[in-house]
């Protein structure tokens, strides 16, 4: 398999926040990155990518750039240092944590998951006494969707408490009792789900939220001091204001044709499958602290999330269809 790492940092482009943060790693034998990225970044933004921030670095050069606004209503310009919600790439955060607690023997990545829930819980999960940290983690659970949970239930109810903080069991509640896509381990499909169950795996063995563990056994060592976990840690730096306009379905929870500023839906979530707000250069240290060698992530962790036995091929409807993705634990390998 000729491999290279998938160093697309934040893809923030969801039905909430269509704001777009980007960063790679590339081997470009490029010196002059201003002119060959800048006009790029400029030509992103778009009427649903109101702003971008990019970062390039190779071994010869570096880029940082960013164009478009942060703030649609104020006409505020992106900046390089925005801090924003970073949606699904930060499960690469919370499949972190879960390997760190595993090499320490608190947690097991392939024991059932009956091993920390309870009867009551587990009886509303089709097949959870098959399942796995390992299957939740890397998307072979097989369980719901809770997106996909009728006439966009799931959003309906987020966005009637937007100002209230929602931890995991809010969008896990919209899984429950319902039918999965296949047993564990006997397909791949992307889920949400299964890093809100996971979150609640931690909460139950922690003693607390997740967002205490990843402060200290990750964010303070790697210094990222311009990320914190949403809606349960103080927003600072403030976290920038994400739009979204509605221009084709009159059933979905946000009126037609109106830009809607998401700040107070998304800053109020504190779950495990999107935990983290973040600028582009901490996003930039976490994925270096997974595939480089460094002294907070261990080589039995990193074997773990991205080792090539325990990769996965990754295909479906949700993500790269016709790519030659593998998906490890929160991070996708290509």
């Amino acid at each position: 398999m000729i491999k290279k790492y998938l160093l697309k940092l934040v893809l923030v482009v969801s039905m909430l926040i269509p704001n777009l943060v980007v960063a790679n790693k590339l081997l470009s034998q490029d010196i002059d990155y201003s002119n060959k990225y800048q006009p790029l970044l400029d030509n992103l933004v778009s009427k649903h990518i109101p702003g971008a921030v990019l970062l390039v670095e190779s071994k010869h050069a570096r880029f940082i750039g960013s164009a478009g606004f942060k703030d649609l209503e104020k006409k505020q310009p992106m900046t390089i240092d925005v801090v924003m919600p970073n949606g699904s790439a930060g499960k690469k955060l919370t499949a972190l944590l879960i390997a760190l607690l595993a090499e320490e023997g608190i947690v097991d990545l392939d024991s059932p998951i009956s091993k920390y829930l309870d009867k009551e819980l587990l009886g509303k999960i089709q097949y959870s006494n098959r399942m796995t940290l390992r299957h939740l983690l890397n998307h072979t659970s097989g369980i719901f969707e809770y997106n996909d949970a009728s006439e966009y239930a799931f959003f309906k109810a987020q966005y009637a408490q937007k100002n209230k903080v929602t931890t995991d069991m809010f969008p896990l509640s919209f899984a429950l009792n319902q039918p999965a896509n296949f047993a564990p381990g006997k397909g791949y499909s992307y889920s949400n789900t299964g890093y809100a169950l996971a979150g609640i795996i931690l909460e139950r063995v922690l003693k607390d939220h997740p967002s205490k563990a990843i402060r200290k056994r990750i964010l303070e060592p790697l210094e990222m001091t311009s990320s914190y976990s949403k809606g349960v840690e103080k927003h600072h730096p403030e976290l920038a204001s994400g739009f979204f306009i509605n221009d084709e379905d009159p059933f979905f929870p946000t009126p037609l044709n109106v830009w809607v500023d998401t700040k107070d839906i998304i800053g109020t979530t504190a779950t495990s499958d999107a935990p983290l707000a973040s600028d582009v250069n901490d996003m930039a240290k976490l994925l270096r602290a997974i595939v480089r060698k460094n002294n907070v992530v261990s080589e039995n962790v990193r074997t773990q999330m991205i080792g090539e036995e325990h990769l996965i091929e990754s295909w479906g409807p949700r993500f790269y269809r016709a790519s030659d993705f593998y998906y490890g634990l929160g991070i996708w390998v290509e």
